[in-house]
């Protein structure tokens, strides 16, 4: 069975060494299997989930941006 994520991905890093290390991933059906990734893939994962979440957040509590609305087409013209 093919995790979710099924595309390639090539990264980047130079604070992380060539080793891999063992995650578990959750599947489509909700069963778990363990995966080996690299630890620079792992440690990604782990720091992006806080930004992910804050993003849902700020979809969840919108801003009432009442004074950003335009009253209207205003042209001004220097002579």
């Amino acid at each position: 069975m093919l995790s979710q994520q099924s595309y390639v991905i090539m990264m980047l890093s130079d604070c992380h060494e060539a080793k891999y290390a063992k995650v578990n991933c959750t599947m489509k059906d909700g069963c778990k299997e363990e995966f080996v990734c690299p630890m620079a893939i792992k440690f990604y994962n782990k720091i992006m989930g806080g930004v992910d979440l804050a993003d849902q957040m700020a979809n969840v509590y919108g801003l009432n941006r009442n004074s950003c609305k335009s009253g209207g087409k205003r042209n001004f013209f220097a002579y």
